[in-house]
C-alpha cells in the first residue's frame, strides 16, 4: 500500500512535468519544487488520506478472497484427491507439482482475489485522483470531494477506469500469489 502511494506522488509529479511548461521544471526534482513553491509542501501528500484509508479493506479483501477460494477447493473432492496424492507421491513431486492449489487454479485464485480486491477500494482511488488534480484556490477535503463526484456523474463515476485498472492488477495479483504459495514451498514454510 505504501507502494501505492509512492506511485501516487510520482503520478501527480509527472502531471506536473507534463502540464503545459512542466518540461521547464527540470525533471522530477524541478516538479518537487514547483509543487513546493507554488501549492505548498503539503501538496505532496494529496490524497493520503483515501490511499490510507483503502489500506485496510485493500488486504482483507485480497487476502479474504484468495483463501476463501482455496480453502472451498481444498474442502471439496477434487481438491482432496490433489491433497492425497500429493501425500503419496511425496518428496518425488517438484515445488510447482508440490502446490496445494496447481499452477493455473493458484494464478486464476490469484486474479479473481486481485480483481475483488480493486474493486471493492477503487472509488478510493478515484478520489485520491481527483484531490490530486484540484487547485489550491478550489481544493475540497476528501468526503466533499466524493459527494462532488456521486453529484456531478452517479455512484457509476466512483468506478470510471475501473476496466483498465483490473488488466492492470489481473495479471500482477495471479503473479504474486503463485510466487508467494512457491515460495513457501522451496523455502519450507509452514502455512498455519
Amino acid at each position: 500500500m505504501l507502494l501505492r502511494q509512492s506511485h501516487s506522488l510520482l503520478t501527480r509529479i509527472r502531471t506536473v512535468m507534463v502540464a503545459p511548461g512542466g518540461e521547464a521544471l527540470g525533471g522530477v526534482i524541478g516538479a518537487f519544487c514547483h509543487m513546493i513553491r507554488t501549492e505548498g509542501f503539503f501538496s505532496l501528500y494529496k490524497g493520503l488520506v483515501p490511499s490510507i484509508v483503502s489500506m485496510a479493506p485493500s488486504g482483507a479483501v485480497f487476502y479474504g478472497v484468495y483463501d476463501i477460494l482455496k480453502s472451498a477447493y481444498l474442502h471439496s473432492p477434487e481438491g482432496k484427491k490433489r491433497l492425497q496424492h500429493m501425500k503419496d507421491e511425496g518428496q518425488g513431486l517438484n515445488a510447482l507439482e508440490q502446490l496445494e492449489l496447481g499452477t493455473i487454479r493458484t494464478l486464476l485464485y490469484g486474479a479473481i482475489a486481485g480483481c475483488c480486491s480493486e474493486a471493492a477500494t477503487y472509488p478510493f482511488e478515484v478520489v485520491r485522483r481527483q484531490l490530486q488534480m484540484q487547485a489550491r484556490a478550489t481544493r475540497l477535503n476528501a468526503m466533499a470531494t466524493c459527494v462532488k463526484i456521486v453529484e456531478q456523474g452517479g455512484v457509476p463515476a466512483l468506478y470510471a477506469g475501473l476496466i483498465p485498472s483490473l488488466l492492470q492488477v489481473l495479471p500482477s495479483a495471479a503473479i504474486s500469489y503463485l510466487v508467494y504459495e512457491f515460495m513457501k514451498i522451496v523455502l519450507k514454510v509452514e502455512s498455519t
